[in-house]
């Protein structure tokens, strides 16, 4: 019996691949049959990421907030490739200190912008070129990468929450013009997660959990931080045959954490 979650003879692009979440669907993907793109601003991350999992994965360098950037960028992935079949919009900006929670009357215009600047316009940046071309062959699938923080407000972390929603409102737009071609479009938002830039969020360097994450991690049903591979899994999901009738949808990946918000937190 064919393993419905195979993706061979597909090629995907996953932006922001280099490290975290995106090499996580990168490392899915390849794993599962699909030619992986890692895309990313970090060139020495991206080509170790891109060499450590070998045949039939690239990396090619690519800042999202540019639309020249993309449009070359997929370019040369289907002079090598001939088409694209699959998009994961997972490239966000890491202020250089993680959290920067402010009010919106502290809040800084240039770390709105430069928030804003990749997380949203890149998003679209990449989704309106990329689907351009998925639209000339009558299918493909796009998966924006979102964030609980687009479903609930998130306290001083006003860039952040308007960014993850509008990407969640776009991916319905696109879910209903795109559909018509052959296009899926779903979200993935997904909770708190462990990755190399939130770690020092839950763990002291004595690895045991902060104060703060043991705070958090009391209003998660099922009493853990998400790893990146839960957020892979998902996507391979949505990015499978087994994901046929699934558009416009969004797939909160948190342990449960907004089914029980607490407003306070």
């Amino acid at each position: 019996m064919n393993d419905p979650l195979r993706l061979d003879g597909k090629t995907a692009i996953v932006t922001g691949a280099a490290q975290g979440i995106g090499q996580a669907i990168a490392t899915g993907f390849h794993h599962y049959g699909a030619r992986v793109v890692i895309a990313d601003i970090d060139d020495t991350l991206g080509s170790a990421a891109a060499a450590d999992l070998g045949e039939g994965v690239v990396f090619e360098h690519c800042d999202i907030s540019q639309a020249a950037n993309v449009e070359s960028l997929v370019e040369r992935v289907v002079d090598r490739f001939d088409r694209i079949d699959i998009l994961v919009n997972n490239a966000g900006h890491h202020p250089s200190e993680p959290r920067q929670r402010l009010p919106i009357d502290k809040f800084s215009p240039d770390l709105w912008r430069s928030k804003i600047d990749v997380d949203l316009h890149g998003t679209f940046y990449c989704n309106r070129i990329i689907s351009a071309h998925m639209v000339q062959q009558s299918s493909g699938c796009i998966i924006n990468i979102a964030s609980v923080a687009g479903v609930v407000a998130l306290r001083n972390q006003i860039a952040h929450d308007a960014a993850k929603a509008g990407i969640i409102k776009m991916t319905e737009a696109m879910a209903l013009e795109l559909g018509p071609h052959g296009i899926r479009v779903n979200t993935i938002s997904p909770g708190s997660t462990v990755t190399s830039a939130t770690e020092k969020l839950f763990y002291g360097p004595d690895g045991i959990a902060t104060d703060k994450a043991q705070q958090m991690l009391s209003f998660i049903p099922l009493g853990r931080p998400g790893m990146p591979d839960d957020i892979a899994n998902a996507a391979l999901f949505l990015a499978s045959k087994l994901a046929n009738y699934v558009t416009g949808h969004n797939l909160i990946v948190d342990g449960g954490w907004v089914a029980g918000f607490n407003r306070n937190f």
